[in-house]
């Protein structure tokens, strides 16, 4: 071949990134041996693994003991989720070239999990392990890890889940990737999609015309129908643009606009739009402190912190201070000041070294559901739940069977109705464009388990139960067992007749808190563990105004002539004023110790403010704001019965009651919640 047809040829694949798909016959026919190697290594740097896999395909026909070009194919294979043919190339690299290429063997590893033949992938990984002497230690960890993922599969399968699924029609699901499925009310949803019906593999990276958009689709009679594009006005033909995500109360809508930089490579940004009546305003691309220049930041998930009603948006972004990959970052969204907070990462319980993507919270539960191909599971991204606030999170859970498949899972969501949602998946049954598991669809699934749970009560006087109190404050926390944290899910107000409505999930533990101004905070403690049937479950809270005298905390003891606790004095306070404290963190309270008249004046009320101070030691040890307490030794300046009898004998009974130990609420700070999210 010419030096002018080898120079056309690498300036052919470099005007377009789908070349081969456009001139298949022109490049096939005219590059021969090396050149197609050349070609198709060029093309998978380029990000082109379809026009790849054409031209190594092409080469190793021609050349069989090629172990470079046979791994080269299987990374192709594998960048377009062609696990089957990904599997048999990468072990044929590995038979050609074991000491070359000793990486060929764990990638056919991972596409045995990713077809889910789980055995034969737990075997193969352990051969990488005893055969790897690379200086790659995280593969090698990472292998150790897969191997225990591949036993797991056992448990997920036998806990597999009731659920329907139902990919979504055609009018939806066209020849490429569909992605970013949310359900607006019970008719509406949006979507994400690159729409085309020519048969033509577009990769994200694509720099032609066919740009990602922004959708809608509506139900009708019980399916979901193509609805024409979302408003013109957010879809720009300059970007891809899809992951919207709309905030709770309506009002604003958050989306990625992506297209490639200066190198080439894809960069996303983040963007809002503000409903103005029936019509989205220009979009605006949010500040740099979220969208970090150097870096892709893209698939927001909007949700409300219950505590301030801000906007909380999780998304996801390479930023160099992650954990490797991509990782899921969140900032919050301050209405009143139009900021945005310094992003923060989700956690270490969260992301991994490899990547976490498609993040979706939802505040019924306080479970961040996002997809990982760093935790395991069944194979490429498996959809996991976390119990968290973005500040704490309690450790991930793999969602299982049926959403989770050997195929790659991710955009899972859940719909108003919380029996059903979304996810996208390229499980094979879908479009098969380029081979069976090419391509994302949309799905859609109902639990047929599903139980409907509500939960009502009524506020009244402790002292009075027929005396309700309306326009209190009910918060709902979730419970969770095993660390004893609480996570705020809603805040209610109980209606003019002291009553609150809501709905709680099921297998939870819950958490109530009623407050309201010149009231002492009351508590309750409600459970649906166990609950099989639709049920609503009654819990009433008691309050009481706030007492203006002194009020006597029973059973505080001391060591004799000591200030030091008993452990009886600890549990006292720990029922008391602790928890009284803790469910009014506005409450200022002075501490005052008390003793009997014997010994001196002067070591009595040395002695009394010692012991007023060891509790205002141990209940900031137990996390009480030193501010919010005073200590106060009177000694034996006030008591409550006299010491000595009428005859001046001793008064064992009358000393006994004042040796005691009260409190008095003496001012208020501003109030905040008991487990403060850290939102702003």
């Amino acid at each position: 071949m010419s030096v002018i047809k080898n120079i056309l040829l690498l300036m052919l694949l470099a005007f377009s990134v789908n070349v081969v798909s456009q001139n298949d016959s022109l490049l096939l026919k005219n590059a021969q041996g090396k050149m197609l190697k050349r070609l198709g290594k060029n093309a998978l740097k380029q990000g082109d693994p379809s026009s790849a896999a054409t031209l190594l395909d092409a080469y190793v026909a021609g050349n069989r003991h090629d172990a470079k070009a046979f791994y080269m194919l299987g990374e192709a294979n594998m960048k377009m989720r062609d696990y089957e043919k990904a599997k048999r190339n990468f072990y044929y690299a590995y038979k050609l070239g074991k000491k070359k290429m000793p990486e060929a063997l764990y990638y056919h590893a991972l596409m045995q999990k990713s077809c889910g033949h789980y055995d034969s992938a737990h075997v193969f990984f352990q051969n990488f392990k005893k055969e790897y002497k690379g200086n790659d230690k995280v593969m090698k960890r990472q292998a150790s890890k897969e191997m225990a993922f591949c036993d797991s599969v056992t448990k997920l399968e036998k806990n597999r889940k009731n659920i329907s699924i139902t990919r979504l029609d055609t009018s939806i699901n066209k020849i490429n990737t569909e992605s970013a499925p949310i359900r607006l009310d019970d008719k509406t949803m949006i979507f994400s999609s690159v729409r085309t019906e020519k048969k033509e593999y577009i990769t994200e990276e694509d720099t032609g015309k066919v740009k990602r958009k922004i959708y809608m689709a509506r139900k009708e009679k019980g399916r979901w129908k193509y609805a024409g594009e979302m408003d013109a006005g957010l879809n720009s033909d300059e970007f891809n643009n899809g992951n919207a995500s709309l905030s709770p109360d309506g009002k604003r809508l958050y989306f990625s606009r992506c297209k490639p930089d200066h190198n080439g490579v894809m960069k996303c940004a983040l963007y809002v739009s503000e409903k103005d009546g029936d019509a989205w305003r220009e979009p605006v691309k949010l500040p740099k402190n979220v969208n970090k220049p150097k870096y892709t930041n893209t698939m927001p998930a909007v949700t409300t912190d219950p505590a301030k009603g801000n906007d909380v948006i999780y998304y996801v972004s390479n930023n160099k201070e992650g954990r490797g990959g991509m990782d899921i970052w969140y900032t919050v969204y301050n209405k009143k000041t139009k900021t945005y907070r310094e992003p923060k990462n989700a956690g270490s319980k969260i992301n991994t070294s490899q990547n976490e993507l498609t993040p979706f919270f939802d505040n019924e539960t306080q479970s961040l559901y996002f997809s990982s191909d760093g935790l395991g599971g069944m194979g490429g991204y498996d959809v996991f739940k976390a119990i968290g606030d973005g500040k704490r999170f309690t450790g991930t859970e793999n969602i299982g069977q049926p959403i989770n498949t050997g195929a790659d899972e991710i955009y899972y969501t859940i719909s108003p109705s919380r029996k059903e949602g979304f996810f996208v998946s390229n499980r094979k049954g879908g479009n098969s464009l380029k081979n069976a598991t090419c391509c994302d669809d949309i799905y859609s699934y109902t639990n047929n388990d599903f139980i409907e749970i509500n939960l009502k009560g009524n506020i009244n006087e402790l002292l009075d139960p027929f005396e309700f109190i309306p326009d209190a404050t009910v918060e709902l926390y979730l419970k969770d067992t095993k660390t004893g944290e609480k996570f705020l899910v809603k805040t209610m107000i109980s209606d003019d007749k002291g009553n609150y409505y809501t709905s709680v999930e099921p297998e939870h533990d819950y958490y109530l808190v009623v407050k309201k101004k010149e009231y002492l905070g009351g508590s309750g403690e409600v459970s649906t563990k166990g609950i099989k049937v639709n049920t609503t479950l009654e819990k009433d809270l008691q309050m009481t105004k706030i007492p203006k005298g002194v009020i006597h905390i029973p059973n505080i003891q001391y060591e004799f002539d000591r200030a030091n606790l008993t452990e009886g004095s600890k549990l006292a306070i720990d029922t008391t004023i602790f928890e009284l404290m803790s469910l009014n963190p506005e409450l200022i309270v002075e501490i005052q110790s008390h003793t009997d008249s014997k010994g001196n004046d002067k070591y009595n009320m040395k002695l009394s403010q010692k012991r007023a101070e060891s509790v205002v030691e141990y209940l900031v040890n137990k996390g009480i704001d030193r501010k919010r307490l005073i200590a106060k030794g009177y000694g034996e300046t006030k008591p409550v019965v006299p010491n000595e009898n009428a005859d001046g004998t001793d008064n064992p009974e009358g000393r006994a009651k004042n040796r005691r130990t009260d409190f008095k609420i003496i001012g208020v700070i501003d109030a905040e919640i008991i487990n403060d999210a850290g939102t702003e």
